[in-house]
């Protein structure tokens, strides 16, 4: 069974509509918010197949670099992809936060989640190849139908 860790905030139609499909759902925490299992504790045996939630719960411009570290040392070890939330107007910006973090990661504006959570869940990868791909194949796809 797959299961998408989740921070405070993300969309609770998404996790309904995950949980209905058979996607297991886990609550993680920043470590102030208290919104779950603090996401530094996580492990193989929670089987998490996707972390989502808005950059903000995981990297903050006054953070400590020895705190943002520990937030997001288990994506890293376990390669858990990452879908951070961040309207497509502000992710170029985004890019630059992240650079050099080492965490596989897709941006996702709020209106493309749940297409690219489910992507990301049945290929096991960051969304973002995955949303390549696809727009690729649609691409050729219309082609043929020209």
């Amino acid at each position: 069974m797959k299961t998408i860790g989740y921070m405070e905030g993300t969309n609770s139609e998404l996790l309904t509509n995950l949980l209905v499909d058979g996607v297991d759902t886990l609550p993680l925490s920043n470590g102030w918010d208290n919104h779950g299992k603090f996401i530094a504790h996580i492990s193989r045996t929670d089987h998490i197949s996707v972390v989502v939630g808005y950059l903000h719960k995981f990297i903050a411009l006054s953070m400590e670099p020895k705190i943002e570290e520990d937030i997001l040392s288990s994506l890293k070890a376990y390669k858990i992809p990452t879908v951070f939330i961040v309207p497509k107007a502000k992710q170029d910006k985004a890019k630059k936060l992240l650079k050099g973090k080492g965490v596989n990661y897709t941006l996702a504006d709020p209106g493309d989640l749940t297409k690219i959570v489910k992507a990301t869940l049945k290929h096991g990868k960051a969304g973002r190849i995955v949303m390549k791909k696809a727009k690729k194949k649609a691409k050729k796809t219309a082609k043929r139908k020209r």
